[in-house]
């Protein structure tokens, strides 16, 4: 029988039936370190709950957790919070999949830094796992990188981009205790508001080289609803930020925290309005708008050069504003930001 600490992988599951077999096996199969896999399904009404059945009879170290009804995304999150045994705890979406070692791996990294709250690595994003080449799995690792947690939290509060999907992330057990549950007021946003608290007492860690986790990326996902919405995606973030920064407010870091926050989030909120007013009609207009008037609630500071460029795009309009010679080098600094995220977030978590 294998020794050592228990990971409770938990997996909420809600009418994923296409997806749950492969991400069930993905945790249960995982070698080197003792696992058990909770199914906890939130009133399922397509097949999910009877193959998870069939999953638990098939595997010894799965059990499912069947609820009569669904209270939405954070009470299904917060169900599987209650489920972990474990001295460690992962939470894998059942759309998603752990890579082979990807366990042990963290454990072995938490076992000797106690100090250590939460780890998390590359993830590759996917459709099928028959589109993941064993080459993008086998990379050589690399020395991991620890954080303190304010230095983490800073990193944050600077960043545009959560370099955190959630599959990869491996959190100690009586570390989520002190963090407490996923907050309800952030339905899209409650993991970058967990991983900001479990920053806040103690350190984090990223363990560079082989993914971790494999991320699929379908028409359901949960994030989608928030694709089409820049205004509702930056809103989000903004409630995940705000409702951490009251449960830091006694600190004295915490007021720098709200303020560069409170910049990265409002030139976001500008950056998106130049990118939507160009779509053109109502639509364009009213939604760029409200992307100003919350950056300006965020942070009131805005150039001289800002209102200019304003005023010309709303004088050109939508069209010849989408490809004045002004505005296109922005456009491409913002996608060139996005690149160099990307590589920060494989290379060394952001």
């Amino acid at each position: 029988m294998q020794s050592g600490p228990l990971v409770s992988v938990t997996i909420p599951s809600y009418n994923y039936e296409q997806y749950l077999a492969e991400a069930v096996e993905s945790a249960a199969t995982q070698r080197g370190v003792r696992v058990e896999v909770v199914i906890v399904d939130n009133a399922s009404t397509d097949c999910s709950l009877a193959l998870a059945r069939r999953l638990a009879q098939e595997y010894d170290n799965v059990r499912v957790v069947e609820y009569a009804e669904n209270h939405g995304i954070i009470s299904s999150l917060n169900r599987c919070r209650d489920e972990v045994r474990g001295e460690y705890a992962v939470l894998l979406c059942a759309d998603d999949c752990l890579t082979p070692g990807s366990l042990v791996r963290s454990v072995n990294f938490m076992e000797l830094h106690p100090n250590v709250g939460m780890t998390y690595g590359p993830v590759l994003d996917f459709v099928e796992r028959s589109d993941v080449r064993q080459a993008q799995i086998d990379v050589p690792s690399r020395p991991p990188k620890t954080f303190a947690g304010s230095e983490w939290i800073d990193r944050r509060c600077r960043g545009k981009w959560n370099p955190v999907r959630t599959p990869e992330v491996m959190m100690r057990s009586s570390v989520l205790d002190v963090a407490g549950k996923l907050e309800p007021a952030c339905p899209h946003t409650s993991d970058l508001n967990m991983w900001l608290r479990i920053a806040a007492v103690s350190d984090v860690a990223f363990l560079p080289g082989p993914p971790l986790a494999l991320f699929r990326q379908h028409g359901s996902n949960h994030s989608s609803t928030y694709v089409d919405s820049p205004l509702l995606g930056i809103e989000q973030k903004w409630v995940a930020y705000s409702r951490f920064f009251e449960t830091v407010s006694d600190r004295p870091e915490g007021a720098r925290w709200e303020r560069d926050a409170r910049r990265t989030l409002a030139k976001e909120a500008r950056y998106a309005a130049g990118r939507v007013f160009v779509k053109g009609g109502d639509t364009g207009a009213a939604e760029s708008q409200g992307l100003l008037d919350f950056a300006a609630r965020l942070d009131p500071r805005r150039s001289a050069a800002d209102d200019w460029a304003w005023q010309l795009r709303r004088r050109l309009g939508p069209k010849k504003a989408r490809t004045f010679p002004l505005f296109l080098p922005r456009l491409l600094v913002g996608r060139l930001e996005w690149i160099a995220s990307e590589k920060r977030r494989f290379r060394s978590g952001g």
